[in-house]
């Protein structure tokens, strides 16, 4: 399972333009760091919470989100959801994470805890709450993590998970995730970088024609 949940998040991030250790950051902190797709968490509004960004129930019903469904699948409809939320390429975890519990991108003061959510504000909670669940992300897409088993229904934990369930994959081929992780964001750094200079490029040529 890790090995599948890995490969859907490098995927999905490279379709979204965006960092997969922000994405997997992002799924360890709302599943509590088990990676369980099918995690429950608090009962809100929006009803009972579940899955990997923790969908509410009219969520689940829009973007197709139901239990038992491959990973793959529950991350493309993870995408077409932060895509609705104003997610564009490029954009950091603030943002993201912004689209995940507020509902939109730049709401940066947003926060959900009168609905069960752990305290403080989207910002807050990227800033200060996150360090531990960036880990145990960049060790799931390096190979280095093993999901635990599902935890017992409950919110999302407020305070980042421990460390002590990080393993060698004992299942599935060897995957070099961190030279795919390396590879990602060189490439995207590299495209950054052409667009940097086709614009500066293009500023010197109306320059030349118009003065």
């Amino acid at each position: 399972m890790a090995n599948d949940l890995a490969q859907a998040i490098l995927a999905s991030a490279q379709r979204l333009g965006a960092d997969p250790v922000d994405l997997a950051t992002v799924i360890s902190y709302e599943t509590a760091g088990t990676f369980d797709p099918w995690k429950a968490g608090p009962t809100t509004q929006w009803g009972q919470h579940r899955g990997l960004i923790q969908w509410g129930e009219p969520q689940r019903a829009k973007y197709g989100v139901t239990q038992g469904m491959p990973v793959g699948a529950q991350l493309q409809a993870a995408e077409r959801y932060l895509q609705d939320a104003g997610y564009k390429p490029g954009m950091g975890l603030m943002d993201m994470y912004s689209a995940i519990n507020a509902g939109k991108v730049g709401r940066y003061g947003a926060s959900d805890a009168t609905n069960g959510g752990a305290p403080g504000a989207v910002a807050d909670k990227v800033n200060n709450q996150m360090s531990g669940h960036r880990q145990k992300a960049a060790a799931l897409l390096g190979g280095q993590y093993s999901p635990s088993a599902p935890a017992p229904s409950g919110p999302p934990a407020q305070a980042p998970a421990s460390f002590g369930d990080f393993v060698a994959p004992q299942q599935g081929p060897a995957v070099d995730f961190g030279s795919v992780v390396a590879d990602f964001l060189a490439k995207r750094q590299q495209s950054q970088q052409q667009q940097e200079s086709d614009a500066a490029a293009e500023r010197a040529r109306k320059l030349a024609l118009f003065g």
